[in-house]
């Protein structure tokens, strides 16, 4: 059985930097990571919630989350995206992206019985993953 380690909410942005403002105000957390399309709000950087706010249209969302401004979808860190992906199998749910290794790290993409898009991460694997050619 798989554990997830941290479970992230991530919010898609047309204005990462107002968005940004509007969180760390409402919120009280702190950038505790930033590239140009991402940042990750926290209490504290080992925090077991954190927030991420990401540009809409970024090559790192999902495809199927992308382009959409007020949509969202979970990110669910775990030890092994293939046995996470395996448990939910006999639910009958969609793989969007099956798992795919990038060095170390692994990342797949699928929909929950309500359609909510979920990208299943070792850690740290979105920072890593390099841009795709074309954009959805």
């Amino acid at each position: 059985m798989t554990i997830a380690h941290r479970i992230s909410a991530n919010l898609l942005t047309r204005d990462l930097a107002a968005s940004s403002a509007f969180y760390q105000a409402l919120c009280g957390f702190g950038v505790v990571h930033q590239e140009s399309w991402y940042v990750i709000l926290a209490a504290a950087p080992d925090s077991a919630f954190q927030l991420g706010l990401i540009d809409w249209v970024s090559e790192f969302v999902p495809r199927a989350a992308r382009g959409v401004p007020q949509g969202s979808f979970l990110e669910v860190v775990v030890d092994d995206v293939a046995a996470a992906v395996d448990a939910v199998r006999s639910f009958d749910t969609e793989i969007i992206e099956a798992p795919t290794q990038f060095g170390e790290q692994t990342r797949a993409v699928i929909r929950d019985l309500d359609g909510h898009v979920i990208d299943i991460a070792t850690p740290h694997t979105r920072f890593i993953i390099p841009p795709r050619k074309s954009v959805a």
